[in-house]
């Protein structure tokens, strides 16, 4: 085939790497031929789905051949309720990941750029250069976001801010006043991102308050996830909380039902299911401090975090490693992605899944 329809690629298209998963359990046993495989490798919640949403998948199967509400009624009016908002400030996405695209798709272009912390959330990469605009990346501070040094990357032509809080793949975060700071410093003409993808898992006292800034700010784009907590990553679905007038203006472009029956119905009874959500935060802070510990008692260097997983490093290369522990039936995640070769990204799981991934890595270093 002739590669001359490839000469008219957008701008920034060129240099990106398609995204890369975490590998499947399916794969792995494949590959390796192991019967028991653990995966802590995409940050998924061990316990599995909320009960309750996983309860009411069987009323749904007469509903099948018709298309879901393309406005999402039911799931936004569970979402206002929650979030204590408006139901017009609120749009759903087939995963909060289409949220993030729909922004840079409205704000950004080739004659724009975009902020970003260096080591952040691969996906503001690709949808910022897939836009034709350029990812301005700004160094970390103890491996964070230096929000206080945000606005001093600021050009001309910035468009969008992204804030990862907490961050993936460092689990670090930024306080309230952190952010609220950097809002007051930024023009209200620059989209301000907030990407609060592991929010419930953070026990932080001064963690940000995500609706109280939504008060004061037009500019400011909310985004969460019912993959992390609510245990729902299969059915992609998410949600992005703005002022109406940008709510309306991302709307115009989001595609028509791009979040299927069963992702509303379901994301619509996990956001209430308290019980299920008090239990996975309460198995991730116990389970946190465990693997802390034994990792660091292992003399590796582990990143403080406030999401449900632990980045860290020892005396090995990340790829290596990571190889080495999925001959061994434990699937972790490399982050060569984020400049961090050095580095080994585990899920927090189970205490049985957790127990596992200890053994196979001591016998390793």
């Amino acid at each position: 085939m002739s590669a001359d329809i490839l000469n008219n690629l957008n701008p920034g298209i060129e240099s990106l790497h398609p995204y890369e998963p975490g590998r499947s359990i399916d794969e792995v046993v494949a590959e390796f031929g192991h019967d028991d495989v653990v995966k802590l490798a995409s940050n998924e919640n061990p316990l599995g789905a909320s009960p309750k949403a996983l309860s009411i998948v069987s009323e749904l199967k007469g509903d099948l051949h018709l298309y879901p509400d393309g406005n999402g009624t039911k799931l936004k009016e569970e979402i206002a309720n929650h979030e204590n908002v408006a139901f017009e400030n609120i749009i759903i996405g087939n995963g909060s990941n289409e949220i993030l695209e729909l922004a840079a798709r409205a704000f950004l272009n080739p004659d724009a750029s975009s902020i970003a912390s260096k080591h952040a959330f691969a996906v503001y990469k690709i949808v910022t250069q897939s836009s034709g605009a350029s990812l301005i990346e700004v160094p970390t501070c103890n491996w964070g976001h230096d929000l206080k040094s945000f606005d001093d990357y600021l050009e001309n032509n910035t468009r969008v801010i992204f804030i990862a809080n907490p961050n993936n793949p460092t689990g670090t975060y930024n306080s309230h006043e952190e952010v609220y700071s950097l809002l007051k410093k930024v023009p209200s003409s620059v989209l301000v991102v907030l990407d609060c993808a592991y929010f419930e898992y953070v026990t932080k006292e001064d963690y940000v308050k995500p609706i109280d800034l939504l008060n004061e700010f037009d500019n400011l784009l909310i985004t969460k996830s019912f993959s992390k907590i609510h245990g729902l990553a299969s059915i992609r679905v998410g949600y992005g909380i703005a002022s109406p007038s940008l709510i309306e203006v991302l709307n115009r472009i989001r595609q028509p039902f791009n979040v299927n029956t069963l992702a509303q119905a379901m994301a619509s009874v996990a956001i209430n299911d308290n019980e299920h959500i008090r239990k996975s935060v309460e198995l991730n802070s116990k389970e946190y401090e465990f693997l802390f510990n034994k990792l660091s008692e292992l003399g590796l260097e582990c990143i403080p975090s406030v999401g449900n997983f632990i980045t860290f490093k020892g005396d090995f290369i990340g790829k290596e490693m990571f190889n080495s522990l999925m001959q061994k039936g434990i699937i972790v995640r490399a982050v060569d992605l984020y400049d961090m070769k050095d580095f080994i990204r585990v899920t927090i799981g189970t205490e049985a899944e957790n127990l596992k991934f200890i053994k196979a890595l001591k016998e390793l270093l």
